[in-house]
């Protein structure tokens, strides 16, 4: 990134603000009533012609004020020295709500739908990753002679099912010993060495129940292998896109929707944001589609156990008030860390 003096920074922060709050081009005679530059409106004038030549700032017609670009974004983000504190008793009371929940779904779909509000934006939720969680039980129930249903619970309070189709009979009996054997074996373990350990227990196993463990064993690595690693996305708050004027035409907010509605593409999305730091920004044209050039994405990490093993963000204009936007995005992010670890006893 260009580094910019002291002067051309302090204005292009000034048009950053005063085009987030109010949404119209920042003018050069704005700039002076209402900041103390200590220069004349001449020398605004000049500096603000050097920062559009630097592609810091964009008019959007001839007559115009003058606008951020993504790199005028990008550059007042980076240089950012604090980020806005949520209110105590905003705090409080988005602490208490998800304290609240009554199991991690609950739990996730509170977290998306509080942090919607408090950024008018939409949210997005990604579940605890099954392959960074630990087995903490396997429960097989017995539906039919050759129908059994795997209930896989993990560390991390995630909950998966999956449905077995047998070949043979099985009885209820041994049924019960193959759930005996794969907790024993399995249990504690990370879920991504579960499979193999599995299987190793199946092919030392009497020959009634080793069907029964195999099939335990490629359901477990089925849950595993699917395209997004597992993951489960919850969102919140999408009609606000639509709202508040933040995009300029009908089909910038059609493309959001559109987007939304796919949910790889948004979790690779939240992946990429997060390789460039936690809390993430990606602005404008650094996200992967066309499509959400007019966009931001700002995302934090959440922990269970000390390991990254969530995420959650928001989607929404690039004319957003990034210090406030932040700020909620780590706020929830902490206090759904807290819930989870009560939720799950610690975990």
């Amino acid at each position: 990134m260009l580094a910019l003096d002291d002067r051309k920074a302090a204005i292009l922060r000034a048009i950053v603000q005063d085009y987030v709050r109010g949404g119209e081009p920042v003018g050069s005679r704005r700039l002076v009533q209402e900041h103390s530059f200590g220069v004349s409106p001449a020398t605004v004038r000049g500096e603000m012609a050097a920062l559009e030549e630097s592609g810091f700032i964009t008019h959007p017609h001839t007559s115009a004020g003058r606008v951020p670009t993504d790199k005028g974004y990008r550059y007042f983000v980076d240089t950012l020295t604090e980020t806005a504190q949520l209110e105590p008793a905003q705090a409080a009371a988005l602490e208490g709500l998800l304290l609240d929940s009554s199991d991690l779904e609950d739990l996730l779909r509170r977290t998306s739908s509080v942090l919607s509000r408090l950024t008018s934006f939409a949210a997005l939720v990604v579940a605890p990753r099954l392959d960074r969680s630990r087995l903490r039980h396997i429960e097989l129930v017995q539906l039919g002679p050759t129908s059994i249903l795997v209930v896989l619970i993990v560390d991390t309070g995630r909950v998966d099912k999956r449905r077995l189709s047998l070949d043979a009979p099985v009885a209820e009996h041994d049924v019960q010993r193959a759930r005996h054997a794969v907790n024993d074996a399995a249990g504690g373990l990370r879920l991504a060495q579960a499979p193999d350990v599995i299987s190793g227990v199946a092919a030392g196993a009497p020959t009634e129940v080793r069907d029964l463990l195999d099939a335990v064993s490629d359901a477990v690595r089925l849950g595993l292998a699917t395209p997004t690693d597992g993951d489960l996305l919850f969102l919140g708050g999408t009609a606000n896109i639509a709202g508040e004027g933040y995009f300029d035409r009908i089909e910038q907010v059609k493309s959001v929707y559109e987007t939304l509605e796919e949910q790889v593409m948004v979790l690779q999305m939240l992946r990429d944001t997060l390789q460039h730091g936690d809390p993430g920004v990606r602005i404008g044209t650094e996200l992967p589609l066309v499509e959400l050039a007019a966009c931001a994405v700002v995302a934090a990490r959440y922990e269970a156990q000390g390991e990254a093993v969530g995420s959650v963000g928001v989607l929404g204009p690039m004319r957003m008030d990034y210090p406030r936007t932040l700020a909620a995005v780590q706020a929830v992010a902490s206090s759904l860390q807290k819930a989870l670890a009560e939720l799950t006893g610690g975990a």
